[in-house]
């Protein structure tokens, strides 16, 4: 290690287990050379040392299994790089059913293996008991296996990552505190450590359970919680080799691996037992917690019924130790928002060893060009917002995180704890006429009405679930007569100032040098041409525009735009999100309930599509926008907070006479879809284009410059290769959700993006993105034979260049 702390590095990385080690490996090996990290204690003295060490392959979308198979190869190698040991070994995995919803779980995850390049088959119990001769099979609904997944030594793997790491030029220090973090204009500057302080441009808070606290340094928002996680090893097991495939039994809780001839057992409980509250001691270092058998009782219980020979294995150790979770059970990785050069790694729920190779590639990618290879929206930090880092939010939350890395992963499956945080206005209101909540982003949001009679609750299962019947009746108010429903999550921005115009002008595609009162739908656009948001912007008046994004980007959206404003401009941004509530009026005869409420005329020459005024409603004066979300004609109410309830009770008063329903959520979704409408963060990312995506009228090019222009004039020159489009399935009873492979003429090219069902048109929707390195055109793509893979049976799909509901928009300005 080295023994002189520098004044100056470029990078400064705090935390020494194996994600820190990892990110200073790969910035070297982007010849980065003027690295430190810096370990408070010694290296992997946190929690690495004591993790089981599994290497899984299949993860719940393309970028990140991506990442997790490149961990896998880099880890096999890593010993010949480095000389260093490392405890690999490819002994595959093995998946087993209890339950027809989990087969029903893991036939969809086949599927997805296929389209992510993944080996993974169904085996018979018989084969399945020649690979694991200890496992008890006969409650199975079936055995699946992976071949190439794999487990390696934690505390090895991470020292030779390290030694990798000072091969290329980095240096690591132990036994050194940080003490502060410096900034200099929103932007690190240096570090202060208890040994003294060095001067750096960027800093990676690698911290593991001690990141919340690192981040609290300068202002960022690091919303992870200790939790007690526990496995066992038993002594020696007569015919447990070497290479015995990693073994899990999510219904049960658990998972085996072989550990020195014989077996380590853990697993992932339903109600878990934070940890840390007060504090982490400052002493601790390779530091296991006190043993709780009751706590691993139930991790026995599976235990023994799904492996009969641990009722006479002796048991060598307990080991209990903390590890850090996250609200969505997803790490945390990127640049935080408001700080510049201050990057995260952390909160790894307990698939650090697994997760550090592609996480350390990524984000030392990101610091490098300013962006990651993948799509990482799913783990990037600036999904939290800043509250999500409150103590009690998190303590409860940590209770149901742990277990459900390996619960039932339902579709819309809704969280248990740490519920009702956020609740617009209309919340109770709702919840009388039987709404069912969902959230997002803390948000209560009704995704589904149950009718009199009926409980709100989610039934869930792969079919159709328990409201899928009234959510049917929601969508089809919409497309027949009128329906409201509250999307106040919706993330809402001011920019102000004599500037204001030039300013967004530089970070829109599209033109927002428009007349007072028009409504732009828009993309802000990375350098690439990548899709970084997708909004509307209303201008108010000459200096004041009017931003609305949704609510679960709305901490990415604002930092972006934060960033992209020129800092000499006399422009101002500001989050009015709790300022305005949001509710949206639509279906064909919208107009026929509003107008008896405003005295404003509605008529398509005085209130025109894509238009914004400041009427009277009720006995309110909200700013009220005529678009559309569910391709329908509609308004969307913004209401000034105070005066929501007055405009909802007189909607709800007057809509008795207009049959009008109450919509949730999974409605506006299905909606949405039929009427090809794109959702970022799904159907378009920083990786797609506007003229992939089929948003090219979104573009205007002949104006002057703005961020991505030129790399979509070389698109537009060159010839597009891929194409977003719509899938419908000819048969009417199967399910998309998302990543579902689609075949065209019987070879898989592409995934789904996202799903749901149609109920206008009576079938599964979703959306996917063809390619044709040739070049792409209409004639290519009508030409094709499409099937999507659903649970393994391949199910025929017509292809919709454009939208399969209305394609000439006729009905939004009706």
């Amino acid at each position: 290690m080295a023994k002189k702390l520098p004044e100056q590095a470029q990078v400064i990385i705090i935390g020494g287990g194996i994600v820190g080690c990892s990110v200073a490996y790969h910035l070297t090996k982007l010849n980065w050379k003027d690295v430190v990290l810096l370990e408070r204690k010694a290296l992997t003295s946190g929690t690495t040392w004591a993790a089981a060490g599994l290497v899984g392959q299949l993860w719940a979308n393309r970028s990140l299994t991506k990442l997790a198979c490149y961990g896998t190869e880099l880890y096999d190698g890593l010993e010949k790089e480095t000389g260093q040991h490392t405890g690999f070994v490819r002994c595959g995995s093995l998946r087993v059913a209890q339950t027809k919803e989990r087969k029903s779980e893991y036939d969809r995850s086949m599927a997805m293996a296929r389209a992510f390049g993944i080996e993974m088959e169904e085996i018979s119990f018989e084969e399945a008991r020649r690979m694991w001769p200890f496992l008890y099979t006969d409650d199975l609904e079936a055995v699946y296996f992976q071949p190439n997944d794999a487990r390696t030594n934690p505390v090895d793997t991470t020292q030779a990552l390290a030694k990798g790491a000072r091969m290329g030029g980095a240096k690591i220090f132990e036994d050194i505190n940080v003490t502060a973090i410096e900034l200099k204009k929103d932007a690190v500057c240096a570090v202060s450590t208890d040994q003294g302080k060095i001067n750096c441009e960027i800093v990676v808070n690698c911290g593991g359970m001690w990141a919340r606290q690192i981040g609290k340094m300068v202002g960022v928002s690091v919303p992870l919680h200790a939790a007690e996680h526990m496995h066992i090893v038993t002594t020696p097991i007569e015919g447990v080799p070497k290479d015995l495939p990693v073994l899990r039994d999510m219904d049960g809780y658990i998972y085996f691996r072989e550990e020195t001839g014989g077996l380590m057992m853990g697993g992932f409980e339903p109600v878990a037992k934070p940890w840390g509250m007060k504090g982490i001691p400052e002493h601790f270092a390779f530091t296991e917690l006190n043993e709780d058998w009751d706590q691993f009782q139930i991790f026995m219980d599976n235990a023994l019924k799904r492996c009969p020979i641990m009722e006479t294995a002796q048991v060598r150790h307990l080991t209990v130790v903390p590890e850090s979770f996250t609200p969505d059970n997803a790490y945390i990785l990127g640049e935080a928002p408001g700080v510049k050069n201050f990057y995260v790694a952390a909160g790894m729920n307990s698939v650090g060893i697994a997760s550090a190779a592609g996480a350390g590639k990524s984000l030392a990618q990101w610091i490098d060009q300013g962006y990651p290879e993948e799509d990482l929206w799913s783990v990037d930090i600036r999904r939290f917002y800043g509250w999500q880092a409150n103590h009690r939010y998190l303590f409860d939350r940590t209770t149901e995180a742990v277990g459900l890395l390996y619960a039932d992963h339902w579709p819309f499956n809704q969280r248990k704890t740490a519920r009702n945080v956020r609740r617009t206005p209309f919340h109770d209101r709702l919840a009388q006429r039987g709404a069912c909540f969902g959230e997002v982003a803390g948000w209560e949001r009704a995704n589904w009405f149950a009718p009199q009679g009926v409980k709100p609750e989610y039934v869930y299962s792969w079919g159709r679930q328990n409201w899928f019947e009234y959510s049917a009746a929601e969508h089809m108010a919409i497309r027949n007569n009128v329906g409201v429903y509250d999307l106040s999550s919706m993330a809402k921005f001011l920019v102000q100032g004599k500037d204001a115009m030039t300013g967004l002008q530089y970070l829109c595609a599209n033109d927002v040098d428009v007349p007072e009162g028009k409504v732009v739908y828009t993309q802000l656009l990375n350098q690439r041409g990548g899709i970084e948001a997708d909004v509307t912007v209303t201008r108010l008046a000459q200096d004041k525009y009017f931003i609305v994004t949704p609510g679960a980007t709305g901490c990415r959206d604002f930092d972006w735009i934060r960033r992209h404003l020129r800092e000499d401009a006399h422009v101002f941004l500001t989050d009015v999100t709790s300022a305005y509530t949001m509710l949206a009026v639509m279906g064909p005869r919208a107009r026929d309930l509003l107008v008896t409420l405003t005295d404003a005329n509605l008529s398509n020459k005085a209130f025109p599509f894509a238009t914004a005024q400041q009427i009277d409603v009720a006995n309110a004066r909200p700013l009220v926008m005529r678009m559309s979300f569910v391709g329908e004609l509609g308004w969307e109410l913004y209401i000034p907070t105070e005066f929501s309830n007055n405009v909802f009770d007189a909607l709800i008063a007057e809509g008795e006479k207009f049959d009008l329903k109450p919509v949730g959520l999974h409605a506006l979704d299905s909606l949405r879809l039929e009427k090809g409408y794109r959702h970022w963060g799904a159907d378009i990312t920083p990786d797609d284009s506007p003229f992939e995506a089929g948003l090219g009228f979104c573009v205007k090019l002949d104006r002057g410059d703005f961020i991505g222009k030129d790399a979509l004039k070389k698109q537009q020159e060159s010839g597009l290769t891929r194409k977003l489009v719509v899938f419908t399935l000819e048969d009417s009873q199967p399910l998309l959700y998302h990543d579902e492979p689609i075949l065209r003429n019987g070879v898989q090219v592409s995934e789904n993006t996202h799903g749901a069902y149609a109920h206008f048109l009576g079938s599964a929707i979703g959306m996917g993105y063809l390619e044709n390195l040739k070049g792409i055109d209409d004639d290519w793509i009508l030409s094709g034979k499409y099937q999507i893979d659903v649970e393994g049976k391949l199910i025929p799909a017509r292809v919709h260049l454009n939208a399969p509901y209305d394609p000439e928009a006729k009905r939004v300005r009706m």
